[in-house]
């Protein structure tokens, strides 16, 4: 098996398209969020699970890349610090660069602000109109569409976490409501290197540049983190010891799927080996009107929409090479299950 037809053996069976994990709890995906933005969370579960449950197990929060993400409850807490920025230069990086030398200082005073401002369940729009006057105003700028100065929008997410905040899913405006038992707002980072492994576990083989770029962190800091116990697979791609063997002799890719816009196998940041055609990258990762992607047995073989007409899904792929449509029929009425639709249609 060639190189590149390996990784992508071992990244389909990592991330369980084979549907054999019946709780979707067990979902290694989970290891590091399940990405919930444009609705993308329950059809990523129904390209991995025969059913898709609800997920009031689970918290939603603003988490990697300041991103709505859906974590397994128990591990929220923890997963602050995780991502607690590495040092003033990551801070800033992840906040988008506003005019601060001191990175750590300014998110950790926005974070322990909103912290103190959200005792209760709280909208969005008013956490943040009392949170304006209790931060530095280098943080902070006028927003027009709100007609209003407030907390820079990547920094306010990525405070959120740290405050120790989920979001309430029953309502239709972001609601955030405190975590129990929330921690205090994270002074150091610590398990940085946990996050690595899973990424690596889930992604990999992989280096230090794609992490930094799926976090938001400089790739510099990345490196000075990097963990001593991973196994090098090359010059530039590591994996975890318990990862090797599973690497070694992957099945075959042999699944049929519709992935989602942002579903977390198309989150990897080596675009390049996923889609090695750069013309098709363009319509698979397009930054407006996002698409899904056509997985056929561990390639990117085209890009697909859907729409709900009454109570059908109509489903339409825009294949890259000639394909049997029919061979999707399945995978749309799954997900038009998923949706709660009686029925799905594919042209």
């Amino acid at each position: 098996m060639a190189d590149r037809e390996r990784v992508i053996a071992y990244r389909v069976a990592a991330h369980q398209f084979d549907r054999s994990t019946t709780d979707a709890a067990d979902l290694r995906v989970f290891d590091l969020g399940l990405q919930d933005s444009e609705r993308s969370a329950v059809p990523a579960l129904a390209a991995r699970l025969d059913r898709v449950p609800d997920l009031d197990a689970f918290t939603l929060t603003w988490s990697v890349r300041g991103a709505p993400h859906w974590h397994r409850a128990d591990e929220v807490p923890a997963l602050a610090a995780r991502l607690w920025p590495l040092s003033d230069a990551d801070a800033v990086t992840r906040m988008n660069r506003p005019p601060v030398p001191d990175g750590l200082a300014a998110l950790h005073e926005v974070a322990s602000a909103l912290r103190e401002v959200v005792a209760e369940p709280m909208t969005k729009g008013e956490a943040s109109s009392r949170l304006t006057g209790k931060v530095r105003p280098e943080v902070t700028g006028w927003c027009r569409g709100c007609d209003a100065t407030h907390v820079q929008d990547p920094i306010f997410r990525l405070a959120v976490l740290p405050a120790g905040l989920r979001f309430d899913p029953a309502e239709q405006v972001v609601t955030f409501v405190p975590l129990e038992g929330r921690r205090g707002v994270p002074d150091v980072s610590e398990g940085f290197e946990a996050l690595v492994a899973d990424y690596l576990r889930l992604h990999g083989p992989a280096g230090p540049s794609e992490v930094a770029h799926y976090f938001g962190a400089p790739v510099r800091e990345v490196k000075d983190a990097w963990p001593d116990d991973l196994v090098a697979v090359s010059k530039r791609a590591w994996l975890p010891a318990d990862r090797i063997e599973a690497f070694e002799n992957p099945p075959e890719p042999e699944v049929v799927r519709l992935l989602p816009p942002l579903d977390p196998y198309l989150n990897a940041r080596d675009r390049d080996l996923l889609v090695p055609d750069k013309a098709h990258q363009k319509q698979v990762w397009r930054i407006l009107g996002r698409r899904g992607a056509l997985l056929v047995d561990g390639e990117v073989l085209g890009t697909w929409q859907a729409k709900a007409a009454g109570s059908r899904l109509d489903v339409k792929v825009s294949p890259f090479v000639p394909l049997d449509v029919d061979m999707f029929a399945e995978e749309a009425a799954r997900l038009a299950a998923a949706r709660g639709l009686e029925e799905a249609r594919v042209s």
